[in-house]
This record gives structure tokens, C-alpha cells and sequence, in this order.
């Protein structure tokens, strides 16, 4: 598989692990990134909240700059999510099979790997977008 959509799929029910990268063993919303890309560079330690730009710089790391603000989302595109605060979650758009677009992401309340359709919600959390290759 090459397509990080489907390699992000195939992670759907891994649990969740902060800093995690093995999926017998579990893994974080980077990690997801990270092994859906194929990312062999090592990635630096954040905390359990990242802060100061560290989720950011990892996934400029990974990906490349952001998009520009108001560019449109389209699967395979990585994004940063925040909570009413910094940026402190990511996660991989995918194409939903009800039709419109999906998040897969660690989600670490229902503590696994999980996609759902991505609604208003989820919408007004996406601060960035990241499509790698795109700058």
C-alpha cells in the first residue's frame, strides 16, 4: 500500500498511545501521520498537550508548509486541530463512503484509531492544512 488513506484505514481500531509509532503497541495522532506517509526521519518528543508550535514544526517536518489559509480540503490532506486553544491534535482526510469528506485520527477518549464524517464540529476545529508535496 502507498495511498496514506489506505494505510491510514488499515490503522482504524489500533489503540491509542501518547508518542506511540508501533501498531501492535498503539500509537498518537502523529503517529497515524507518520505511518501513513511513510515517514522514515526520526520525529522530536512533545508533550502529552504540545504546545509552542511543536505539533506544527513536527508536521511541517512531515509534510512541508501549510496550505494557505481558505485553500479547500481534499482527501489525503493532513490537518491541525485545535480545541478552543493552540494546536494540539492532527489527523488525515479522507473521502467518507456516505459521500463528502472524513477525519481519521487517534482519538484518545475513545483511546483508538477511529474515521467519522467530518461535520461542522470538526470543521471549525481545523486550523491548518498540510498536503504533502504541495510547497
Amino acid at each position: 500500500m502507498t495511498n496514506p488513506i489506505e494505510k491510514a484505514r488499515a490503522l482504524i481500531g489500533v489503540p491509542w498511545c501518547h508518542q506511540g509509532r508501533n501498531p501492535e503497541i498503539g500509537i498518537d495522532c502523529a503517529g497515524l501521520l507518520i505511518l501513513a506517509f511513510d515517514v522514515q526521519s526520526p520525529t522530536p518528543s512533545y508533550g502529552r498537550n504540545p504546545c509552542r508550535g511543536l505539533l506544527e514544526a513536527t508536521m511541517e517536518g512531515l509534510l512541508g508548509a501549510p496550505l494557505e489559509e481558505g485553500a479547500e480540503m481534499r482527501p489525503g490532506d493532513a490537518v491541525a486541530v485545535a480545541y478552543g486553544g493552540p494546536i494540539r491534535h492532527c489527523g488525515l482526510i479522507a473521502d467518507d463512503i456516505h459521500g463528502g469528506l472524513s477525519l481519521i485520527h487517534t482519538d484518545s477518549i475513545l483511546g483508538r484509531v477511529t474515521e467519522h464524517p467530518l461535520d461542522e464540529k470538526w470543521l471549525r476545529r481545523i486550523r491548518r492544512i498540510y498536503r504533502r508535496g504541495a510547497r
